[in-house]
Order: structure tokens, then sequence, then C-alpha cells
């Protein structure tokens, strides 16, 4: 039993150990329909200004609807100091004419990493309002959106 016990504990820290996610959220749209007023919040608690993160945006598109190669995206971030940091994101749904991601529930799942190693400069919750930037007032064919932001690491091994 302690054996067990012990290695448990060592499969815990060993997972433990790698990259954490510090949000990893989704959001559903009723009826497929993200309208272009409406962005979705997330709030982000970040303790350390010193840490590195990747952000991974992912789309569940019901292409019998959607038909755009690209979902474009702005992004605002507010910290709790009253900074306002903006981008534009994207996410690429086709590449060659040919939808991208994986099928899941008869949707199509895809993802983009839109930052790697983005920092914030200050401890705190962060408001993230993300919305679609299409020139659609309603954009048909999402069935959901899903904000990931992992920390990482620079590696300069190859500088």
């Amino acid at each position: 039993m302690r054996k067990i016990l012990i290695a448990v504990l060592g499969v815990l820290l060993f997972c433990s150990c790698g990259k954490k996610n510090i949000i990893d959220e989704e959001r559903t749209f009723g009826k497929g329909v993200w309208n272009h007023f409406s962005p979705e919040v997330f709030e982000v608690n970040v303790s350390n200004t010193e840490d590195y993160y990747n952000i991974d945006m992912t789309a569940t598109v019901d292409t019998s609807v959607f038909r755009y190669q690209i979902l474009p995206l702005t992004v605002n971030i507010y910290s709790p100091n009253g900074e306002r940091r903006m981008f534009y994101a994207s996410i690429p749904t086709k590449e060659n004419g040919r939808w991208k991601g994986e099928i899941k529930d008869g949707k199509r799942v895809i993802t983009s990493r839109v930052r790697t190693f983005f920092s914030f400069n200050s401890t705190g919750t962060h408001r993230m309002e993300i919305a679609q930037a299409t020139s659609q007032y309603d954009l048909e064919g999402i069935d959901s959106f899903r904000l990931t932001i992992e920390n990482t690491e620079i590696d300069y091994g190859d500088l």
C-alpha cells in the first residue's frame, strides 16, 4: 500500500511540474450565432508578471453554415490598474480551400495559437473581452469559442 501511495504522489508531482493553464474556458452561442456587439468576457487571474504565456483560441463551427476562410477577432485586455491593451487575432479555418481542425460531434473544431510568450504588466484579475470582427452583425455557424492561456518558458538554447 505504501509503494502505491508513493507512486501516486510521484505521478501527481510530475504532472504538476508541466505547463499550467491559467484559464481554459469555453462559451457556447445560442442558435450558433455570435453577435458582433456581444464580446465574450473572460477573467484571467495573473499572479506573476515575470511569467510568459501562450494564448490559444478555438472555434467550433458548423461548416454547412460558416463559409469564411478566417475568423477575425479583436481582443481587449483590461488590467486591474486600469490599463487597456488591444490586439487583433484570427483563427484560420481553411487552408488551400480545405477545412482545418478535426470533426467532433459533426462540427469542425479549429484551434489557433494567437500569441506566444505573452506577458501581463500587472498582477490581479484581468478582464479579456474577445469579439468577432467580421462585417456581419450576426455571424452564423459558430457553435462555441474557447480561450486557453497556459504558462510557457522561453528557450534560449538556440540563440
